[in-house]
């Protein structure tokens, strides 16, 4: 095995990783759009009749959950990238897997404050 190139195995592993990191990184995006145009609930002005839905939290956490959430869908893109340059290269396979763990846990915490 030459220096820095890794077994087939792992690039397939890469392969399955990829796509799934960039699909992520899209529906992130798109809740966070949607998500930082809905008014809280708790907002004096608004009128459901006219706006339909609204964020049931507050609003600092309408903010954390649109911070976690950007920041995760954004890393998941880089991760994705990562997991395609390693599969190409057989390199650097640990940053790609560190960008993923990272981009799971911010999105996740997102999911989990905006739900709570």
């Amino acid at each position: 095995m030459g220096q820095g190139r890794t077994r087939p195995g792992w690039r397939l592993g890469g392969v399955l990783l990829a796509p799934v990191l960039a699909f992520g990184c899209a529906v992130m995006i798109v809740a966070m759009s949607d998500i930082g145009g809905t008014p809280t609930c708790d907002d004096p002005a608004l009128d459901l009749g006219a706006q339909g839905e609204c964020f049931s939290g507050s609003a600092l956490q309408k903010a954390i959950t649109l911070v976690l959430g950007w920041s995760g869908g954004v890393i998941a893109g880089f991760a994705a990238l990562a997991a395609l340059g390693f599969v190409i290269t057989g390199r650097r396979g640990r940053l790609a897997a560190q960008l993923a763990t990272l981009a799971v846990l911010m999105a996740g915490l997102s999911i989990l404050i905006g739900s709570l």
